[in-house]
């Protein structure tokens, strides 16, 4: 992966990317994405996911994958992805820079609506459920697996929640017993990196309580 680009101001980020002999523009701006000859316009996107995969052969590190899937009202879906290599630190840190970049532009004019709209519906008393977790106002109902073909679903009150990220994957733990732990992967699971930003808010001052209070939060 070769790019090349800045942030031309705040609102907007501007990169070409080529992906082996193929070269394509990338740009974000306050409105959408256009990515090639594709464009999409954030008000026609519904769900965000986004990740990093490292890939390896016989164990070797070979490249590190970035990917960001929008899906569309339509329900069409729309991916931006580029990779480096992974034995070539001069390409993972411009890699890692490009995707930050990108992150920090969609966090603005996309992921962010994404958790203030949770927010709402958590106000409103409405549950939201993104993956193997539910937020209620009591806590975080998670579906789990006891055994492989064994799924539990259990409510864990904030006191006994824990929460924390694995490789690729955002899970939700019971204090009081580890084996009760849910997961769900970045790249698989719709609007995770904004709920992700939900718990963070949630874990901040006690807003978690907030919410069981039925306050405000």
């Amino acid at each position: 992966m070769v790019a090349t680009g800045s942030i031309i101001n705040s609102d907007t980020i501007e990169l070409d990317v080529k992906q082996g002999i193929f070269k394509k523009k990338l740009i974000i701006d306050r409105l959408g994405v256009t990515f090639g000859k594709k464009y999409v316009l954030f008000s026609d996107v519904e769900s965000l996911r986004y990740g990093v995969t490292n890939v390896s052969v016989h164990g070797i590190p070979t490249s590190v994958n970035y990917t960001f899937d929008f899906l569309e009202t339509n329900n069409k879906k729309f991916r931006i992805f580029f990779s480096a290599v992974a034995l070539s630190n001069k390409s993972k840190a411009e890699a890692t820079e490009d995707n930050s970049e990108i992150v920090a532009i969609l966090w603005k004019h996309l992921t962010s609506k994404a958790v203030n709209k949770m927010i709402a519906d958590l106000n409103a008393k409405r549950s939201v459920r993104v993956g193997n977790f539910e937020i209620e106002s009591s806590g975080i109902r998670i579906t789990y697996r006891k055994f492989i073909f064994n799924k539990r679903e259990t409510l864990l009150p904030w006191a006994d929640c824990l929460k924390g990220v694995g490789p690729g994957y955002l899970y939700v733990q019971s204090n009081s017993n580890k084996k009760i732990l849910a997961k769900s992967v970045f790249l698989r699971t719709w609007n995770l990196n904004a709920f992700h930003s939900l718990l963070n808010y949630l874990w901040a001052d006690g807003n978690c309580y907030k919410l069981e209070r039925g306050e405000k939060i």
